[in-house]
């Protein structure tokens, strides 16, 4: 019992010098005069404004100036456009643009394409009553949904998303008091904290091989995977994706334009896909990102020579697809260059 003691207080003695040598607790933010900086995800839908209110309402979206980069040639007068929270303010963009065509498909966690995204949240259990409040339906099937840290749910238009509680990155005192003191109230259903701080966390990208997809935006990125590789099977992915007999592995890797613990594309395979997606500019759903470059010339040399595909350029902006036939939009910060940047 004495030497249990002795290390038990060692072990606190030493996290306790952690978290007074451990700066104050860590900001996400964006990384001022970034070269490349993730901007946006792009929507279509028949009903723009049902689906901003919807974003608004449950994670905290604001709104924000529309910017004809992200437009794919719309008026500007009918896109609306949402900043999502955090990061100082300056979290990235929702551009939600309307559409004609009906959604005649059921999207399912595991599409091919931008498959869902992702926030986290100090109240699992209070944002599932303001998802279903506002028109969203939880996908997820778990005896008991108010004891949970994760969940996957769908706005009003049918697109997925992921909700869980906050996870320590970076790894800090302050990231696991939060992490635990999330869990412990989720799962002992105890009051929330008297502030919930929503935060867009990533991009999710299922592919057919999530290598390749991996090393394709690695190389464009200029970075490598974070985390730990995941190899999801059993109950527990059933029961959050409301998939039977699945099995996904993939990683995550960081998103540019950010500090450490900022958003990321988490690139998953699964054992079995459905039979939708990647989405084209035209159709409804999530179809595209965009992210902002300070030299157009050379981000496209680079993505043509890792694989990608040019489509179109308008302006300052040039859309290619990715070696999975995702839609990316690249924009250059300086309009002043309206030369074909294909061109030699």
């Amino acid at each position: 019992m004495k030497k249990f003691l002795i290390v038990l207080f060692s072990v606190l003695f030493l996290i306790i010098i952690w978290w007074i040598l451990t700066p104050s607790p860590h900001e996400y933010k964006r990384i001022t005069n970034s070269d490349l900086s993730f901007e946006t995800v792009i929507f279509r839908s028949s009903d723009p404004k049902r689906l901003s209110n919807f974003y608004k309402n449950v994670f905290q979206a604001k709104e924000a100036e529309n910017d004809s980069s992200w437009s794919l040639s719309d008026p500007l007068s009918s896109i609306i456009t949402l900043r999502t929270p955090d990061y100082q303010g300056e979290g990235p963009l929702f551009t939600i643009l309307k559409t004609e065509k009906k959604n005649l498909d059921t999207f399912a966690a595991n599409d091919l394409g931008y498959a869902h995204i992702c926030f986290e949240t100090d109240n699992v259990p209070g944002l599932i009553q303001t998802i279903q409040n506002n028109g969203g339906k939880i996908d997820s099937r778990f005896e008991d949904l108010q004891k949970v840290p994760a969940i996957y749910g769908r706005d009003p238009d049918g697109n997925i998303f992921e909700v869980h509680i906050p996870f320590p990155t970076p790894l800090s005192p302050s990231t696991i008091f939060r992490s635990l003191n999330s869990f412990v109230r989720t799962y002992f259903k105890l009051d929330p904290p008297a502030v919930d701080k929503i935060r867009f966390l990533h991009v999710n990208i299922n592919s057919k091989d999530w290598i390749r997809t991996l090393s394709f935006y690695g190389k464009i990125f200029e970075t490598n995977a974070t985390g730990f590789e995941r190899d999801y099977k059993g109950n527990f992915i059933e029961n959050l994706t409301g998939l039977t007999e699945i099995e996904v592995k993939g990683r995550h890797l960081p998103l540019p334009g950010y500090e450490e613990g900022g958003p990321t594309f988490e690139i998953f395979s699964y054992n079995k896909f459905s039979k939708i997606g990647p989405l084209d500019k035209s159709d409804t759903g999530r179809i595209a990102v965009g992210f902002r470059v300070s030299d157009l010339r050379s981000s496209v040399k680079k993505i043509l020579e890792e694989g990608g595909v040019l489509l179109e350029e308008k302006d300052n902006t040039t859309i290619f697809k990715d070696p999975e036939g995702n839609l990316i939009l690249v924009s250059q910060k300086n309009l002043a260059s309206k030369k074909p940047i294909h061109e030699n």
